[in-house]
């Protein structure tokens, strides 16, 4: 009954009965219905009581998915296998077994805010300064920690330099003591503590490994090392156990996935036997071998090749654009075009990009072309919190009675000024019929909030009266200038970790680089608009239109998001080395690896159409960098690629370069990188070094005496210095 629709490779995997089985999914291969139907096969052909069966995935979805698949298969009347999530499995063993660890059974599971206020008071305690270091960058740290399975007392602090890593080993311990005076647990303990209880609780060891005697996990490229730590302790007594994955699409590294739990799967489970299935029901002939010869050119990777009996379709598209605003108007007459002559739903279309900061030109575009779309996986640019910010400042500078975005602002970035505080101003003001910035103003001279709030808040008051002053002279480009630093709103989120290891942190500053371009274009377009018309017009930027719309929306996320997802068409802008690969892989060969398995990723997204797009000069705060086309662009067999008319493109004659010997350095504006004391030494300064000759700054941590820096250099590879001592010289 289960042969049908199967072909050769995916009825070997499903008639596999005994010993471990790695499953090599490649993109659009049909991994879903392998994995249900081995299910099904199992409890009906098999006999096997589905309570003896386990099958793990990664999220709700899928985990909802792949039971309703096996639901309809089973017909119903079976009682069904155990199908979920890594954390919610973990969840049910430590709900029955926890006590041996000394928690109750009725711990609670600390959410996000919950994690960052524990932070803050071992921070306390400790007497450590979140103004030196972010609660979110040590927890950050902490959690990575988790992801590699270093328990406190396993992490080596004498191996880390200085900055947020050491300081995050050095609070580990106290945060897991006061978990567990709190009784709670944070979602990695879910998976540490899960684990520990296998290792340390012989009987609850053995009773986990009777009950299951078939274990299923599904993605398996994207687990990490306590995840990977959980199976085998679930295989001690039987190995029958089934993974599922594709090395070429282990895209998760940032958040703790290691490539080798499936690289080294058949090292570490003598006897597996491997199934590769490499036949594609998704995409085109011309789309795989493009995607096929990006992704091959990696060392870390299991050798396969996709294949497919679909058609050989449409070449895919290849152009190279003047500018960013040149790139999204290409873009959307390409998507107006197909809708108006083709009848195709813009549903069926995806823009995809590197980062979140990429969206704001192409919605722009979009919405002048009357083009509905959506941000999957985030909110579009003027909905994102750091924009919405910067912009609550610039309104309350252009309205004064502005209260709302005044709320908004006045303890952001954090100045200690309370919510009691603000209630006895607000009071205050109620009482005397005036505004929220005038009662502000009064605030300390009427001791209404008290002598120490009255000074924090007189600063705030300091701060939003000189920008006023300013607004009333400056260009709108040099007012968001000084606001910036003014405000400190970009020492902020640097607080929240170095721009290599906090993606959050890093993406947060790309969008307000992208608001600066934002206010350049506009003056471009409007040489006397004044503050108050840009805002008017990033207001009625924001204003998007109802999301339900008969001819579909089309979807624009980060090549991140996309992973699972199948469009008819897709469109994947900034081609360029520095956006992709991304400028924070250069230098490293794993993370540039990384970056191709995105790249693969995003090409076979697309069933029938691909186009990629770059461009010759791309705008970053105010300057325009002249970026190369990417060169995984060079990867691309010729005879699958359409060179549109008179664009510029790569030299296919010649070879790569060695893109690890030569890193790339970003360009990232000196605002925009952390600064020392001098400015020196920001993430991507050219510098030499007396013994090590030239490279380039890739990281920094501390300030002033304590900084130190993460230099790439070209011959001697990556170096951790103090820029003092090692006598540093920027270029």
């Amino acid at each position: 009954m289960f042969s049908k629709n199967l072909n050769a490779q995916q009825l070997c995997a499903v008639r596999h009965d005994e010993g471990p089985l790695l499953v090599v999914a490649g993109a659009g291969s049909g991994k879903t219905r392998v994995i249900t139907c081995r299910i099904a096969r199992l409890i009906k052909e098999k006999n096997v009581s589905p309570e003896s069966i386990l099958a793990i995935t990664f999220t709700n979805k899928a985990a909802r998915e792949m039971r309703n698949r096996v639901t309809s298969m089973l017909g119903g009347g079976e009682s069904s296998p155990w199908i979920g999530t890594f954390h919610a499995f973990c969840l049910s063993i430590l709900r029955t077994h926890i006590d041996s660890l000394g928690f109750s059974k009725d711990f609670v599971i600390y959410d996000a805010q919950d994690q960052l206020s524990l932070v803050k008071h071992c921070m306390k305690a400790a007497n450590m300064s979140e103004d030196s270091f972010g609660p979110k960058a040590l927890l950050n740290h902490i959690s990575n920690f988790k992801n590699d399975f270093l328990l406190p007392e396993e992490v080596d602090q004498d191996a880390l330099s200085y900055g947020a890593r050491l300081k995050a080993a050095q609070l580990y311990p106290a945060y897991q003591d006061e978990l567990k005076k709190n009784n709670g647990v944070d979602f990695d303990d879910l998976l540490m503590l899960a684990v520990r209880l296998l290792r340390e609780n012989q009987n609850a060891a053995e009773f986990y490994n009777r009950r299951y005697q078939y274990l299923l996990v599904d993605e398996f490229q994207d687990t990490n090392l306590a995840q990977y730590h959980l199976i085998r302790l679930l295989c001690q007594e039987r190995t029958n156990v089934c993974v599922v994955g594709d090395d070429d699409q282990s895209i998760y590294r940032w958040r703790g996935a290691n490539l080798d739990n499936i690289l080294n799967f058949e090292k570490d489970f003598s006897g597996t036997q491997v199934v590769k299935l490499e036949e594609n029901y998704r995409s085109t002939q011309n789309i795989l071998k493009a995607a096929g010869a990006v992704v091959r050119e990696n060392i870390d990777r299991k050798e396969k090749t996709l294949w497919t009996q679909n058609e050989a379709g449409a070449l895919v598209v290849y152009c190279r654009t003047e500018d960013e605003v040149d790139e999204a108007r290409t873009v959307c007459e390409k998507i107006s075009t197909a809708q108006r002559e083709e009848g195709d739903s813009f549903s069926d279309t995806a823009i995809l990009y590197r980062t979140n900061a990429q969206s704001r030109v192409m919605e722009d575009e979009l919405r002048k072309m009357n083009i509905p779309y959506q941000v999957v996986g985030g909110k579009r640019f003027y909905e994102r919190k750091e924009i919405k910010d910067v912009l609550a400042y610039m309104r309350v500078v252009a309205n004064a009675a502005d209260s709302v975005s005044l709320r908004r602002i006045v303890n952001v970035p954090p100045r200690g000024i309370g919510k009691t505080s603000m209630e006895k101003v607000e009071s205050y003001c109620r009482q005397h019929g005036i505004s929220l910035l005038e009662g502000l103003r009064r605030a300390g001279g009427a001791g209404i909030a008290g002598a120490s709030a009255g000074k924090k808040i007189a600063v705030f008051v300091a701060l939003i009266d000189d920008l006023i002053r300013l607004s009333q002279t400056a260009t709108i480009q040099e007012f968001l200038d000084r606001l910036l630093d003014r405000a400190g709103y970009i020492k902020m989120l640097e607080k929240e970790g170095t721009q290599d290891k906090m993606r959050e942190g890093r993406a947060r500053l790309e969008n307000i680089q992208e608001l600066y371009s934002a206010v350049e274009q506009f003056v471009e377009r409007d040489q006397r608009g004044t503050l108050s018309d840009y805002l008017d017009s990033a207001a009625l930027a924001a204003d998007v239109d109802s999301m339900d719309d008969s001819r579909g929306l089309v979807s624009l996320m980060t090549l991140h998001t996309c992973k699972g997802l199948e469009f008819q068409s897709v469109f994947i802008i900034g081609m360029e080395n520095n956006l992709l690969p991304h400028a924070s892989s250069m230098g490293e060969r794993e993370e540039y690896e990384e970056e191709r398995r995105l790249c693969y990723v995003g090409f076979t997204r697309a069933r029938k159409n691909l186009c990629l797009t770059n461009a010759r000069r791309r705008r970053i705060y105010g300057s325009f960098f002249n970026y190369q086309p990417s060169d995984f662009l060079l990867a691309i067999p010729p005879e699958t690629l359409e060179k549109e008319t008179g664009v510029v493109v790569p030299d296919y004659s010649s070879p790569p370069r060695d893109v690890y010997s030569q890193p790339l350095s970003p360009p990232v504006p000196s605002r925009f990188a952390p600064s020392s004391d001098d400015g020196e030494f920001s993430v991507g300064t050219k510098v030499v070094h007396s013994k090590f000759g030239k490279g380039s700054v890739i990281n920094r941590e501390g300030e002033g005496d304590n900084l130190k820096v993460v230099v790439y250099f070209q011959k001697a590879g990556k170096k951790t210095l103090a820029p003092k001592i090692a006598k540093l010289i920027a270029l």
